[in-house]
């Protein structure tokens, strides 16, 4: 067990990159890839979402920085590798609470799957003209029933695709996911206490229009919404 313990990473965490001239944080998650011959922990390193979320850099409270080799596999690979990674004296968090550990990793360059936009958290050094409300059209969805067969193949290929959920990066299923009424795949847990929060304005976290939530055994929507005309 010591060696299992030993291995444990933090489930999201960031590593401080460039993407292109910009300089960030890549986002990160991992998944358990089973045992190696030592009976350590493969770590399958995957990329996390950071639904659009604004991040702030902050101190870490850890008073000492600690390095340990961790055996890793990219999800994108079969090769397994050692790495060295060790927690800084950084964090990011955002305005719930969120806290991500900033992580160093060594080697970086060959370890790491390859960088998606969804990803990287560039480092903002000015401040943003905030314009997106006039670039994108909100629009409602009507949409107060989708036939569980169509909810059962989405989930069923979420699943063969090893899809997660973009709120708590957990790989989807049909037992634990949620589709909603913009046709974005959820675990259902979290969907509806994202909607249940009252700053959610019962609006999807990915495409921010309101919407309803349906799972294979959940008739009729959890979300009820008004719509005009």
């Amino acid at each position: 067990m010591e060696h299992l313990e030993n291995q444990n990473l933090p489930l999201t965490f960031c590593i401080k990159t460039w993407m292109g001239q910009r300089e960030g944080y890549y986002l990160l998650r991992w998944s358990h890839g089973g045992l190696d011959p030592n009976n350590k922990i493969i770590h399958i390193l995957k990329p996390a979402n950071h639904m659009n979320r604004e991040y702030t850099i902050r101190n870490s409270n850890r008073t000492v920085s600690w390095s340990n080799e961790i055996i890793s596999r990219k999800n994108n690979g079969n090769v397994t590798r050692s790495i060295r990674w060790t927690y800084t004296d950084k964090k990011l968090t955002d305005d719930d609470g969120f806290r991500i550990p900033v992580i160093r990793i060594s080697p970086s360059s060959t370890s790491l799957p390859n960088i998606k936009p969804s990803s990287f958290i560039p480092i903002i050094t000015q401040p943003i003209v905030q314009n997106t409300t006039v670039l994108i059209e909100e629009k409602n969805y009507p949409i107060t029933t989708i036939p569980q067969h169509v909810i059962m193949a989405l989930l069923r290929d979420a699943a063969m695709q090893e899809e997660t959920c973009p709120i708590t990066t957990f790989d989807l299923d049909i037992e634990n996911g949620a589709i909603t009424s913009c046709f974005h795949l959820f675990e259902k847990n979290a969907i509806r206490h994202w909607l249940s929060m009252p700053s959610s304005n019962n609006k999807c976290p990915i495409c921010n229009t309101p919407c309803n939530v349906f799972t294979i055994d959940t008739k009729p929507p959890l979300v009820e919404i008004q719509t005009s005309g």
